[in-house]
């Protein structure tokens, strides 16, 4: 199963109004596979089934890069 299947079957067992935060650490993937990845899921979360929320770090070569999502 690819990536974005992982993902995307993670989202679909959320509850309404549940969060889920995903970094690059916990995929295991490189910062630019995140980034595809991420611009994915912001086109998806256009369809309204959940919102994405994205801090941008402090600094980027030590923080995290990771993504919030809330299933509506």
């Amino acid at each position: 199963m690819d990536m974005l299947s992982q993902i995307s079957n993670q989202i679909a067992i959320l509850n309404s109004g549940e969060k889920w935060t995903v970094s690059v650490q916990d995929l295991l993937i490189s910062r630019a596979d995140f980034h595809c990845i991420s611009a994915f899921l912001v086109r998806e979360s256009e369809k309204g089934i959940f919102s994405i929320e994205q801090d941008a770090p402090k600094n980027p070569w030590f923080q995290k890069t990771e993504l919030t999502i809330t299933k509506h």
